[in-house]
């Protein structure tokens, strides 16, 4: 291995750990990208229509391990690093309200089928995580997790749908609907994590990213990490 050393002859520190979202998911990248770290994103050639099970849990874990196990079965077509650490995050999402499960639309008929099945309800939207610590190739460590968000979506009038899946593409998210995405009060009520609803909870990932120090603490360690930048300063005025 070669060593790249300093002026004073001190080794250079190790490159940041390399993070890789193994995801197409347009949330989770936008979730990411609001932590403000460094990361790149890979498609996994995982066919999740092809992983199914009765209870709907189960599948969403197994689909999430699946696509990890891909990366590690074939780490040089990840471009994995032969030398340095590698992050790599996979998950899968679905709302599921019963024992039924609804995932991505195939297209924009389906989402409105989708959306008339879980409007006026309270549904349970939940997202299976795997991340996984590699040192050159081999996976070292293993985090796996499921979280679940119980999501109310108010009723729609037949007009009020037919223009919601008439405007906005949500083939691409899971059960039809995107927080953020759309100009009417959709979603009524959110009961948990709200970047879990999105694609990628922050409880799960965050704690890992401080332990592999991807994301530096706060000064204060109750402080939170995104924060409301602090107010303009008020001009005076001369005479007041």
């Amino acid at each position: 291995m070669n060593l790249h050393l300093t002026r004073s002859g001190e080794p250079l520190p190790p490159p940041p750990i390399d993070v890789v979202l193994a995801s197409q998911s347009v949330g989770r990248k936008l979730l990411l990208e609001k932590l403000g770290i460094r990361f790149r994103v890979a498609h996994t050639r995982v066919n999740e229509e092809t992983i199914t099970h009765a209870d709907p849990i189960t599948m969403l874990k197994k689909r999430a391990a699946a696509k990890a196990d891909e990366v590690a079965r074939h780490p040089r077509v990840y471009t994995i690093s032969e030398e340095f650490k590698t992050l790599v995050i996979t998950a899968d999402s679905m709302a599921i309200l019963g024992k039924k499960a609804y995932g991505k639309a195939a297209d924009r008929s389906d989402a409105r089928e989708i959306l008339k099945a879980l409007m006026d309800k309270t549904h349970a939207f939940t997202t299976a995580v795997v991340v996984t610590l590699y040192e050159g190739h081999s996976p070292k460590q293993k985090w796996e997790k499921t979280v679940t968000t119980k999501v109310t979506l108010r009723k729609l009038s037949a007009s009020e749908l037919d223009s919601y899946v008439g405007r906005y593409d949500f083939t691409r998210f899971a059960a039809g609907y995107a927080l953020g995405e759309t100009p009417w009060d959709l979603v009524t009520k959110i009961d948990g994590s709200y970047t879990n609803v999105i694609g990628l909870p922050f409880e799960v990932i965050l704690p890992i990213f401080r332990k592999l120090e991807i994301i530096k603490p706060p000064v204060d360690s109750q402080a939170p990490y995104v924060t409301t930048p602090p107010a303009a300063p008020v001009k005076k005025t001369k005479g007041i």
